[in-house]
This record gives C-alpha cells, structure tokens and sequence, in this order.
C-alpha cells in the first residue's frame, strides 16, 4: 500500500520508505505529517530517520524535513513498553 504525506510546500515529491511501506511525500513535509501517511498515530509512534548503522529520531512531529527519493525511515513507539 502506497499513502501520502500532507505537504508543507508545494514542491516535488519523493517516495521513502517507513516500517517497509512505500509513502509518497512532498520533499518538504513534517515528521507527523509522515508518520501519518504511513498509517500512524504522531502521538503514539515517533519518526526515525536510518541512514546504515546511523539512527536520527524526531520526536517532535512539528519537525520540518526536507526528504530525498528512497530514504529509509521507521517508527518506534513513545509509550512505555509492556512487561509480561
């Protein structure tokens, strides 16, 4: 499935990919904006940008982004993680 982000410019878009779905966004968007295309909760998931080994978090979703064509995202939750 394939969702798209709320633009924060009209610009060109990009397609990225998060938690291994395809999203297509304006270059120019928001982290939430993003989390939300990819079928998320902003207030319950937040954005992290993976570049290899390298890991960038945004938890603010007002964080503006300026995103290229292909690069990888996941989310993580922001709730406390339950013990069993």
């Amino acid at each position: 499935m394939t969702t798209t982000a709320e633009p924060l410019h009209q610009h060109h878009e990009v397609t990225v990919l998060v938690d291994r779905k395809h999203v297509h966004s304006p270059r120019h968007t928001t982290a939430g904006a993003l989390v939300r295309a990819s079928g998320h909760d902003p207030a319950r998931r937040e954005l992290v940008r993976v570049q290899g080994r390298h890991q960038t978090p945004y938890p603010n979703p007002d964080t503006e982004l300026d995103l290229h064509q292909d690069e990888t995202f996941i989310t993580v939750s922001k709730g406390p993680t339950p013990v069993s």
